[in-house]
């Protein structure tokens, strides 16, 4: 009879369990995409919580990038002078990336907290009906994002790193993961290939904490920048209705100035995101072009095979900077059409004349750039990967 009465205990607590999963709200889902963030932001020290302070994680992730810079200088100086020495620069490009993501995140951590907290002001503010359900949909695209982000990371780790195992198990070559070498390790003896491999395996897996840490939060920037665009959608629509309506002049006062006000916090988020986003998303454009060329060129002049898991995860990793900037691109797009679709012809003059502000305010919205030059996002992409391929073609003609 106990054992009976302990199943029959479990079984409820797994169906109430299921049911409680099922009626999750939105802001439950933001909470999990914080958590799923800051377990990365965690391990360098920059996690996204309002008690943040500097810390003694956030020191010796400064002090693992020091050592890589050094062992970066050192490996130029044993290769030196082969070829092979030239092919360093792409560590200095994979380390000068992390430090700038790195810095601008400590630096400006404050600008991060403020849009963190304006989204989940924006989540506790919509709980009920059809606004709950617009901010669930956000959190689900949220989730479906940074799983893409995750696993072309992991993608791009699982080939740099198995590889090297994979050529000695079953060619029996000691290859290098990467050409950094660690100083006084001699790497062509199986325990200093051991301890160099471990070495470069671990300042990767490390700094690629910050990487994902900071492209994951800026795809749940962008997700939750497009759900305010649906939420002010939502707003003009009701409004509408009341001028149809004709409703009190006061009530419709209140609505209008309250739509108003989320245009003008639309704004300043694109602004943020632009002034917090565009330093880390032109040095990782140009890093990658860097190390992807230099990787490619590392394969084709000396067979190195293990470096085209670098250049997967830092070809990814652009196109991915590029897909989130497409999705900016799309969102302010949108901003727009959402104010020209209104029906205007229904509203009253006074107010025909401050949506012809806010129509102004949104066309001015200015994408991500790179260094100031270049918007970011898949046209540039797809401009970076045609000149890849032209200087790929072009190392193909000279090796050859």
């Amino acid at each position: 009879m106990e054992n009976l009465k302990s199943i029959f205990r479990k079984l409820k607590e797994k169906i109430f369990k299921k049911k409680d999963e099922k009626h999750r709200t939105a802001l439950d889902g933001m909470n999990g995409v914080m958590r799923f963030i800051n377990s990365f932001a965690y391990i360098p020290g920059i996690q996204f919580t309002d008690d943040w302070k500097k810390n003694g994680r956030i020191g010796f992730a400064c002090f693992v990038n020091l050592i890589v810079l050094l062992c970066t200088v050192y490996s130029v100086w044993y290769h030196y002078p082969a070829e092979f020495s030239v092919l360093v620069i792409g560590m200095f490009g994979f380390n000068a990336v992390v430090w700038v993501k790195l810095l601008v995140v400590v630096r400006n951590h404050d600008g991060f907290m403020s849009v963190v907290r304006f989204i989940y002001k924006m989540f506790k503010c919509n709980t009920s009906g059809r606004r709950e359900r617009i901010l669930s949909g956000v959190t689900k695209k949220m989730n479906y994002h940074l799983a893409i982000n995750f696993f072309s990371f992991l993608a791009g780790y699982a080939f740099y790193s198995a590889f090297p195992l994979y050529d000695y198990i079953f060619n029996g070559k000691l290859t290098l993961v990467s050409p950094l070498v660690v100083p006084l390790i001699d790497w062509t003896n199986l325990r200093g290939y051991i301890i160099t491999t471990d070495f470069n395996v671990f300042i990767v897996s490390y700094c690629l904490t910050v990487c994902i840490a900071v492209s994951s939060l800026f795809l749940a920037f962008v997700d939750a920048y497009d759900g305010m665009v649906s939420l002010i959608d939502e707003d003009f629509g009701a409004f509408s209705d009341m001028c149809n309506q004709n409703q009190c002049s006061k009530a419709n006062d209140a609505v209008f100035r309250n739509l108003l006000v989320q245009l003008m916090d639309l704004a300043r988020f694109s602004q943020y995101m632009n002034d917090l986003y565009s330093p880390i998303s032109t040095a990782q454009v140009t890093m990658s072009f860097l190390v992807v060329v230099l990787s490619l060129a590392a394969y084709l002049a000396f067979d190195f095979i293990s470096c085209i898991g670098g250049a997967l995860v830092f070809f990814t990793e652009m196109l991915m900077y590029c897909f989130i900037g497409q999705l900016l691109d799309n969102t302010n797009e949108r901003v727009v059409g959402v104010i020209c679709n209104a029906k205007w012809y229904t509203y009253k003059v006074k107010y025909q004349k401050d949506m012809l502000v806010a129509l102004y305010i949104a066309q001015n919205m200015h994408p991500i750039s790179v260094a100031n030059v270049s918007p970011l996002n898949f046209e540039t992409g797809l401009n970076i990967t045609s000149n890849i391929y032209t200087l790929t073609m072009f190392m193909i003609e000279i090796f050859d």
